[in-house]
């Protein structure tokens, strides 16, 4: 994973922008090119346009800063169009690299000839005292019995989980040494929800709940998903604090690198 594809992509969100606006202003700008020359302790303005230099007096001043501001502008952009190719270029290179070890799990047969490797290496990243959160992963747990047959998609461990969204986080979860249950019955008041990942900090204890919101374009859904949070909400599971939510449509599925985004911002 390169660390700075995210943030890369907002800058270059931000140099596109920055060229757009430049841009717009072209048809303020007058033509041609002003250069200042100086001349013993002064300075002369030349305006030039299309192979020639016209001496410009120092009542087109108004003129000369507008002449100015454009030469400014134009070597502003081709600054940023610099830029631009260099985060493009290295997006590029991204692109071809990135998630190769996470899409590795995805194999069956790999993940199961690298199974005990994969949990040692997660015991040792855990460094929790005594092992006691080594020994929460491996407790018994009630778990979600509601649509068995939704569950279809080959987790890490085992087991399965409900869609290829959920499945990204699940791998990327133990690939990091975070330990966490899927579906563990959580009671709040009078209600039982079923979280889709409970999960331990590793240095603190602490408990996290991380829901993903697959179906974001529903409307039956998205009541349903409100309901959710404001019954975690109630109970003190708020969000950015305790809850990570993340949410996806048809036409916006969950991106992998804001998974590990995630991951590092509150685990890492």
């Amino acid at each position: 994973m390169f660390a700075n594809y995210m943030e890369i992509q907002k800058r270059m969100n931000h140099i596109e922008a920055e060229i757009a606006q430049i841009d717009s202003r072209e048809k303020e700008w007058p033509l041609g090119e002003l250069i200042c020359a100086k001349n013993d302790k002064h300075y002369k303005w030349y305006l030039h346009h299309e192979g020639r230099s016209v001496y410009l007096p120092k009542s087109e001043e108004p003129l000369a800063r507008k002449l100015a501001f454009k030469k400014f502008c134009y070597l502003q952009k081709q600054e940023l169009q610099a830029e631009l190719e260099a985060c493009q270029n290295y997006l590029r290179q991204a692109d071809r690299r990135k998630n190769r070890a996470q899409k590795l799990l995805i194999h069956t047969e790999y993940e199961r000839l690298m199974s005990e490797q994969l949990a040692e290496i997660n015991r040792a990243q855990s460094g929790c005292a005594d092992n006691k959160l080594e020994k929460w992963v491996g407790l018994e747990y009630e778990k979600n019995k509601s649509h068995p047959e939704h569950l279809i998609v080959k987790g890490t461990q085992g087991k399965f989980v409900r869609s290829k969204s959920e499945a990204i986080i699940d791998k990327a979860l133990f690939v990091h040494g975070i330990p966490f249950h899927y579906e563990e019955k959580l009671i709040l008041g009078e209600n039982i929800i079923y979280p889709d990942f409970t999960i331990r900090h590793s240095k603190t204890g602490q408990f996290y709940y991380w829901e993903h919101m697959g179906m974001m374009d529903n409307s039956d859904y998205i009541n349903h998903a409100c309901q959710k949070i404001r019954i975690y909400c109630e109970n003190g599971i708020i969000p950015t604090i305790n809850l990570i939510l993340t949410c996806e449509t048809k036409d916006h599925p969950l991106d992998m690198d804001y998974v590990e985004t995630i991951i590092r911002e509150y685990f890492l």
